[in-house]
């Protein structure tokens, strides 16, 4: 009797996921088969296509319009623009966990609320006219310099959760064996704190990576990034969605392996400062 009851229970939760699971791959699976049909050929609902063609692909990786250039600087883009904001995050999200009970702090953490609320259209224009006068328009450094602002106030305050969550007597037990803070922080603190970091770096990039609203101003043809360039298939009231589905597909590719090579390096991270 028992043992329905919890089997009556899973139900609603098998469901559910389901559920989940359908709304997730569905899309993809016609993501999928749609770059996998020759142009001008439609998928009536989740039907197999009937003839399959990988012209859609090799098309993305020849001609003028190639795939390459803005994959390349959508990657160069994120990882830098990601590295600057987690690299101002972490000592900042760290001092302002010791500062938590103080209201120096309470307003320090409270004004990247307001920091991540200036709309990025707003921030266009000045970004404009400043790399205007500094010849930075059209240039890979000009565009990290204006993404990675916007992703580190979110990297500040899931940093500042992260290291809430370490205990103090790790810290201590440090400082009772003689090592500094700073030593402390690097050698022992940052390790445990890598799991968060790099799930944060992750989510910061993802955003940065699909930005399109800063990057369209200030990016010429050479710096275009994958978002501006998956554009390039809308051609005034026709849209070419074999190439744009696997260009869809291609720009997925990246962030899946900055996403395993980041879980794989907080782990050993991990490891180590628990050892």
């Amino acid at each position: 009797m028992r043992a329905l009851k919890l089997a009556a229970r899973k139900v609603p939760r098998t469901i559910l996921l389901i559920v989940i699971l359908l709304w997730v791959l569905v899309p993809i699976y016609f993501l999928v088969a749609t770059s996998l049909v020759p142009e001008g050929v439609t998928l009536n609902g989740l039907e197999l296509p009937k003839a399959i063609t990988f012209s859609n692909y090799a098309g993305l990786f020849s001609g003028a319009n190639s795939i390459w250039i803005p994959l390349i600087n959508s990657t160069v883009v994120t990882i830098a623009s990601t590295g600057i904001a987690l690299l101002l995050a972490v000592p900042a999200a760290y001092a302002l966990s010791h500062l938590r009970h103080r209201r120096s702090g309470r307003a320090a953490y409270l004004s990247f609320f307001v920091l991540r609320g200036i709309p990025p259209i707003a921030l266009v224009m000045p970004f404009y006219l400043i790399f205007a006068r500094v010849n930075m328009l059209n240039s890979l450094p000009g565009i990290i310099i204006a993404l990675a602002p916007l992703a580190l106030p979110y990297c500040v305050w899931t940093l500042r959760v992260t290291f809430d969550q370490i205990p103090r007597e790790v810290e201590e037990a440090g400082a009772v064996d003689g090592a500094g803070r700073l030593r402390m922080f690097f050698s022992v603190v940052l390790p445990i704190a890598a799991p968060g970091i790099a799930a944060t770096g992750v989510l910061s990039a993802l955003f940065i990576y699909v930005d399109y609203i800063i990057v369209a101003p200030l990016a010429g043809p050479q710096t275009y990034t994958f978002p501006i360039y998956v554009t390039s298939f809308s051609q005034d009231f026709v849209q070419l969605v074999g190439p744009l589905s696997a260009a869809a597909i291609v720009g997925a590719i990246p962030m899946a392996i900055m996403f395993i090579v980041s879980q794989r390096f907080s782990r050993r991270l991990a490891s180590a400062g628990i050892h």
